[in-house]
């Protein structure tokens, strides 16, 4: 197949043969992981930046200001001026928008209709936005870029034509409906309705990206497609540092919002997610395939499918949860909401690229990529599920229930993937009995897997523990035994397969063969087995090199003040206020006190102003070594930690 000739307009291009499969040659595949690892690489160093507090809240702030207020907007401006409107596809584009609109009145009216009158309008307002509003600049402009930079690089442009346009239609009603909410909780109802017109439209205006698009567009008619010889470099140089920057401060955005997460907001959450990352992408396809009639050639057309589909699946924005901070409404869902939704679009967009390059009209290359799949996820969930398996032994909850049946659930999935790996082998040699005997295996296994976890709810509710889960045995139920029987009347009732029932097949090799992710997500990391020492042991070997590095009078002047101060004046008087004399572990008894109390304290006798200050306070004293926590495995914090003074 030739591709010279696509390098003018997508609307035209020579007719291709509909039955032969073309997805494959429009998109890079090869690019993408390469990609989807360098923005979760940057992802997961913000995270850890943040979580560590190698960077603070005030200081991610400030990178949030200049990634926003900054880098974003020279960006825009920049591709806006040199924006190439008679390369654009037209129909593709209220494809999109259309598919936008509709997923957000839908969840606003079934919002409307389910939520609770006293917070109805605001969580209708801001559940639309979120299901509607995607993370197009920093993390799907690298994602189309890798995909279509050497087939169709003028699909880049649609993320600088969609995303503002999105955000000066929809957000507004988003929006009127938050200030519709703020005006029917204000007892006299002063506001009228046009001020609160005027609020949202200033709120709209106030946002730099629509500002900026505005300013570009018009600088794009004004200077014929030409950014000045002199703002060239300039712009250049912040319009890219907004790539890493962005996705770093995502990272930091991240840190904490799980949280936030309780279990009255589980189902919301996961019907948001639903809407955005599977309802969004099937919208934006079948639009496409419904509006875009203008392509006289089949390869354009499947390829502007395709990533439709693709532009669906890109997680929700961060700036949502700037809105639910703003309007006060739903901010545990909302940013609970785009932690989740970022981390499960990378394997939905990896999988959902993978899948739509095979040519699925050949049954040969379909199984032997599912074979494939089924071997590699087995081997790999083998060696979570050993190591699992060896933490449930040594911290001896296999003796307790209900450990047991959890172990024999670990077993179960330990088998099924020994079967897969055999079957790889077994499948290809003529041996029938061996045939035979490892597909019992594999399957006698398997569904077992789907039984234990039904039997670990029961057991949970049996014995009344089931308060100390954050998700309910109803759910470990239907997780346990209502997936398999879906995915059976699935495969029973659906006799025509599709691209839907080609996805489905791959995310049940995974669902099946990949169970020992969760088994070692959940089970793996045993808390006093494994987490409390290694995190000992980081800090006590930072502690010794930033001793060897940094001797005591090599200390911030006003880290040794504070301590100084304290030291002299103030702690004996501390020690008598808030020390008490309490057990730690099973023998030993200690004076400590709560970080919460020194907190407190040091607000009562004047040291502190405000709660800031006295944590600020805290952890110079902490730095100094006046106070450490009692194993010595946090920093100092306002909770229910305990410290003591050292000697």
């Amino acid at each position: 197949m030739e591709r010279g000739d696509r390098s003018g307009s997508m609307s035209h291009g020579e007719e291709d043969d509909p039955g032969f499969p073309v997805v494959s040659s429009t998109m890079s595949i090869d690019n993408l992981f390469p990609a989807l690892l360098e923005c979760f690489g940057i992802i997961l160093c913000g995270y850890i930046a943040g979580r560590t507090g190698i960077i603070t809240s005030t200081q991610a702030k400030g990178l949030g200001n200049f990634v926003s207020k900054f880098a974003l907007p020279a960006l825009l401006f920049k591709n806006m001026v040199l924006l190439d409107f008679g390369n654009v596809v037209w129909p593709f584009l209220w494809s999109i928008l259309i598919a936008k609109v509709s997923v957000f009145f839908i969840v606003l009216v079934l919002t409307l209709i389910v939520a609770r009158p006293d917070s109805r309008f605001s969580k209708a307002g801001l559940f639309s936005i979120f299901a509607t509003q995607s993370n197009d600049f920093a993390l799907g402009f690298p994602i189309v870029e890798a995909l279509y930079r050497n087939t169709f690089p003028e699909y880049l442009q649609y993320i600088y034509l969609v995303a503002p346009v999105s955000l000066m239609l929809l957000n507004p009603i988003g929006f009127a409906f938050c200030e519709i909410q703020k005006w029917k909780n204000e007892g006299n109802r002063q506001q009228s309705k046009l001020v609160i017109v005027g609020v949202v439209v200033l709120q709209v205006l106030k946002n730099p990206i629509v500002f900026i698009v505005i300013i570009g567009i018009i600088a794009h008619f004004l200077l014929n497609q030409t950014i000045p010889a002199f703002m060239v470099e300039f712009v250049d140089g912040l319009a890219n540092s907004f790539g890493g920057a962005a996705l770093f401060y995502l990272g930091l955005s991240m840190v904490g919002q799980l949280g936030k997460l309780t279990r009255s907001t589980v189902v919301t959450l996961i019907l948001l997610i639903t809407a955005k990352l599977l309802l969004m992408p099937l919208l934006c396809k079948d639009m496409v395939d419904l509006l875009d009639n203008s392509n006289t050639s089949s390869l354009n057309h499947s390829s502007l499918s395709n990533y439709a589909f693709l532009y669906g699946v890109f997680p929700t924005a961060p700036s949502v949860a700037i809105y639910a901070a703003h309007y006060n409404a739903e901010l545990e869902v909302v940013t609970s909401g785009m932690v989740i939704s970022t981390f499960l679009s990378a394997p939905l967009m990896y999988v959902s690229a993978w899948l739509l390059t095979i040519p699925w009209m050949d049954a040969k290359l379909l199984m032997n990529s599912l074979q494939s799949v089924s071997f590699n996820v087995s081997i790999v969930s083998l060696l979570a599920l050993i190591w699992t398996i060896a933490v449930m032994f040594l911290s001896k909850k296999f003796k307790r229930l209900p450990h047991i049946f959890a172990i024999n659930l670990f077993l179960a999935q330990f088998l099924t993937c020994i079967g897969m790996i055999m079957w790889n082998f077994v499948v290809r040699a003529d041996s029938f009995i061996g045939q035979v005997l490892t597909f019992t295996l594999l399957y006698t296994s398997l569904y077992s897997t789907f039984v234990w976890p039904g039997i670990i709810a029961l057991s949970l509710v049996l014995l009344k523990r089931d308060e100390n889960l954050k998700v309910s045995a109803g759910i470990l139920v239907i997780a346990g035994w209502g997936y398999n029987l879906s995915s059976c009347l699935w495969l029973l009732f659906n006799r025509v397969p599709g691209r839907l029932y080609l996805e489905l097949q791959f995310f049940c090799v995974v669902a099946n063969y990949g169970q020992g992710f969760l088994s070692f997500g959940l089970f793996g990391l045993d808390k006093h087995l494994i987490i409390l020492p290694f995190k000992k042991r980081i800090y006590s070997l930072w502690n010794g090199r930033k001793k060897e590095q940094q001797p005591e009078t090599d200390l911030p002047d006003d880290v040794r003040m504070t301590c100084t101060q304290f030291t002299r004046y103030h702690k004996d008087q501390c020690f008598r206020d808030i020390v008490q004399k309490r057990r730690c572990g099973e023998r030993t008894v200690v004076d400590s006190f709560l970080g919460c109390e020194l907190v407190e304290w040091l607000q009562q006798v004047g040291l502190a102003q405000d709660h800031g200050e006295a944590v600020l306070y805290g952890t110079r004293l902490q730095q100094g070594g006046v106070l450490q926590h009692i194993k010595q495995e946090h920093g100092f914090q306002d909770s229910r930690l305990y410290y003591r003074f050292t000697t």
